[in-house]
């Protein structure tokens, strides 16, 4: 056989190989893992996007010696292995069982280099155009030389999938845990003076599945007691899949002190809905397990309910509603209508709700009692700018406000105020660049 044929055959034989694979890989995970047996045919998708990348790249080093070519081989291949090797894990050792680090890093790692190569992919519409046109050319019997415009593309188009992948591990070792204190001032009308210069520190999405150690975590704790609030709120995903995702971070989380308390609210991420349990009753063992992780570290958790603080004749309400988003992607357990029943509004009202998407389709038209609501679930994607007057981030294309304060206008000169926290953990993508992990520190002010 000769040459041209012989690496014509192997590479109809990898793709084979691989098509197979996944086909094995689909059956078995639609047996064990349903939920993740949909995400088979976009991992069909991206191995033959990736073996259209290769291929039309390969030519800038198929003179280079055979062992450099082979490590190139490796190195880009290597991510689409590990995506299928996390999935295979995943239908023997479920994810709860999994060691942490390759829980979190496997997936990451994965998903750091696809994110790298789809910005090599963009960067690579240039080079496919020109490619096109020099077939086109050839088709007419003209001579159309283009491949000096299309190796200048593929070249950039490298580096700037090196410059991506490059941000992107800076942003899993240093930005991941460079926590941001946000300072908000907040202006309410007809404020009583008993909450004048109120302060209220929010964290939101810890993701404590993503944590390997609880290090970092007592650096953010340290950094929110300094503000000094005197009420802390947590507004939902502590864990990622399971509560027992806690181990080893209570002594942490108990740390966290604010004489007028501490509440908190359920995430989409905290009833177990990203994993298979065996048995109903173990799913709803895992969320009992994770209301007596609440009460043992002293954090009270509003569950479509409220809590009144009175101070000096005037009062302040905390309403916490489960979890409701107004997309489908995301499961209904909230019902705000139900935790305002037979409740009264006090002189300032605060909402906890985990999806801003409740304040844009709900709270801000069918319950404007309420000064503030305080959300998180969008992370700001982890990704983003926010510099020299520039805000942008993929999230905006999912979410109308995806991090920081708006609001809209009332009669009587009143506002109704929403807050997104950006999160102080992390998930899927194991860092941050751009968007990092915040504290929030609200102070109350009366509107002149």
């Amino acid at each position: 056989m000769n040459p041209a044929r012989k690496s014509l055959f192997l590479k109809l034989l990898l793709v084979l190989s691989g098509g197979l694979l996944i086909v094995a890989l689909y059956y078995l995970l639609l047996i064990s893992l349903p939920k993740y047996a949909a995400r088979v045919p976009y991992i069909a998708l991206l191995f033959v996007v990736d073996l259209l990348i290769y291929h039309h790249l390969s030519p800038l080093w198929k003179n280079c010696r055979k062992s450099i070519r082979a490590s190139i081989a490796v190195f880009w291949w290597v991510p689409m292995g590990v995506l299928l090797f996390f999935l295979f894990g995943s239908v023997i050792f479920p994810m709860t069982e999994m060691d942490k680090f390759l829980r979190i890093y496997l997936p990451g790692f994965a998903l750091v280099f696809y994110l790298s190569k789809t910005i090599l992919l963009v960067s690579l519409i240039p080079s496919f155009i020109l490619l096109l046109i020099q077939k086109i050319s050839a088709g007419f019997k003209r001579r159309e030389t283009l491949s000096g415009g299309i190796k200048f593309f593929k070249q950039m188009g490298l580096f700037l999938g090196s410059l991506a992948l490059a941000g992107l591990l800076v942003g899993s070792t240093v930005w991941v845990y460079r926590f941001k204190t946000h300072r908000i001032e907040l202006s309410i009308k007809n404020l009583p003076a008993a909450f004048e210069g109120l302060r209220i520190v929010q964290l939101s999405d810890i993701h404590l599945g993503s944590w390997l150690s609880s290090k970092p975590l007592q650096k953010a704790v340290d950094q929110a007691n300094a503000l000094n609030p005197d009420i802390i709120v947590f507004t939902g995903d502590l864990v990622n899949y399971s509560t027992s995702e806690v181990r080893g971070f209570e002594q942490v989380l108990a740390q966290l002190e604010a004489p007028m308390g501490i509440y908190t609210i359920l995430g989409n991420h905290d009833y177990g809905d990203y994993i298979t349990w065996k048995k109903p009753e173990e799913k709803e063992a895992n969320l009992q397990q994770l209301l007596d992780f609440y009460d043992s570290i002293g954090w009270k958790l509003l569950r479509n309910e409220s809590f009144r603080i009175e101070k000096d004749s005037a009062s302040l309400l905390i309403a916490g509603v489960e979890n409701w988003s107004a997309t489908s992607r995301f499961k209904k357990y909230g019902d705000l209508y139900k935790t305002m029943e037979n409740t009264s509004f006090a002189d300032v009202n605060i909402l906890l709700s985990h999806d801003p998407t409740h304040w844009e389709a709900e709270v801000s038209k069918d319950f404007t009692d309420f000064d503030l609501t305080l959300s998180g679930h969008t992370h700001g994607m982890q990704m983003g700018i926010e510099a020299f007057g520039l805000k942008w981030s993929p999230a905006r294309y999912l979410y109308d406000n995806w991090a920081g304060l708006t609001s809209v206008d009332l009669p009587g000169d009143r506002k109704s105020y929403l807050y997104i926290n950006r999160g102080l953990g992390h998930i899927a993508y194991p860092g941050r660049v751009g968007i990092l992990p915040e504290i929030t520190l609200i102070t109350l002010r009366k509107a002149e």
